[in-house]
C-alpha cells in the first residue's frame, strides 16, 4: 500500500510539475516576504512584539500548557485555511486566489521565523530548529500539496468550461478533489499534534533566551 501511495505521488508530481513549481514559488515568495517584513520592523515594533512574546513564553514555561487547547486551535486555523483554498479551487477564477492564500499562510510562517532569528540570534535559531521547524515542515509540505490540488482542479475547470460534460462527471471530479484535500488535512493534523504535544516539551530549554534575567 505504501509503495502504491509513493508511486501515485511521484506520478502526480510528474504530471503536474509546472503546477508544483508555481505553488512552490508562491510558498517561497510568502516565506521571503514574511522574513523581510520581520527584518524591516522598527525598534519600537520589535520591542513591543518581543515583550509580548517573552511574557507569553515565561507564563508557559512556569505553568502547565493546555496542550488540548493548543491542538484544537491549530486544527481550527488549519481547517480555515484549507477550506478557503478548497473553495476557491472549485471555481474557474480560483487560480490567483489559490496562490494568494498559500502565499499568505507562508508569509506568517516566514514572519515568525524571521522575527525569532533576527531578535534572539542564535537562541532564536535554536528555538526555531527544535520547536518550530518540525511542525512547520509538515505544514509547508501539506499546503504545497493542497495548493497544487486546488490549482489543478481550477485549471481543469477552466480547460473544460466549454466541454459538454455530464453533471455526474463533475460531481465525481469534485468528490475526488475533496477526498484528496481531506487526506492532506489529516496529515496537517499530525503537524498540530507535534505543535501541541511535542514541541512544548523543549520550551524549558530556552528559558535563557526569553527570560535572560
Amino acid at each position: 500500500m505504501l509503495r502504491r501511495l509513493k508511486t501515485d505521488i511521484l506520478q502526480h508530481i510528474k504530471r503536474n510539475i509546472s503546477l508544483y513549481l508555481i505553488v512552490l514559488f508562491a510558498v517561497m515568495t510568502g516565506l521571503a516576504s514574511g522574513t523581510f517584513t520581520a527584518g524591516a520592523m522598527t525598534g519600537d515594533q520589535r520591542m513591543a512584539l518581543g515583550s509580548y512574546l517573552e511574557t507569553f513564553f515565561q507564563h508557559n514555561t512556569y505553568e502547565p500548557i493546555n496542550r488540548s487547547a493548543v491542538f484544537w486551535q491549530s486544527v481550527w486555523q488549519n481547517l480555515q485555511s484549507i477550506f478557503l483554498i478548497w473553495l476557491v479551487g472549485l471555481f474557474l477564477f480560483g487560480i490567483p486566489f489559490v496562490l494568494l492564500l498559500v502565499g499568505i499562510r507562508s508569509f506568517f510562517i516566514g514572519f515568525a521565523v524571521g522575527f525569532l532569528i533576527s531578535q534572539y540570534r542564535i537562541g532564536g535559531l535554536l528555538f526555531v530548529i527544535l520547536c518550530i521547524l518540525p511542525q512547520t515542515l509538515i505544514y509547508l509540505i501539506c499546503f504545497l500539496g493542497i495548493g497544487v490540488l486546488a490549482l489543478e482542479n481550477s485549471v481543469d475547470r477552466l480547460k473544460n468550461r466549454k466541454a459538454a460534460g455530464s453533471r455526474e462527471l463533475l460531481k465525481r471530479k469534485t468528490g475526488h478533489y475533496t477526498l484528496k484535500i481531506l487526506v492532506l488535512f489529516l496529515l496537517l493534523t499530525a503537524g498540530s499534534l507535534v505543535e501541541a504535544y511535542i514541541s512544548p516539551v523543549f520550551f524549558g530549554l530556552f528559558r535563557w533566551v526569553f527570560d535572560p534575567k
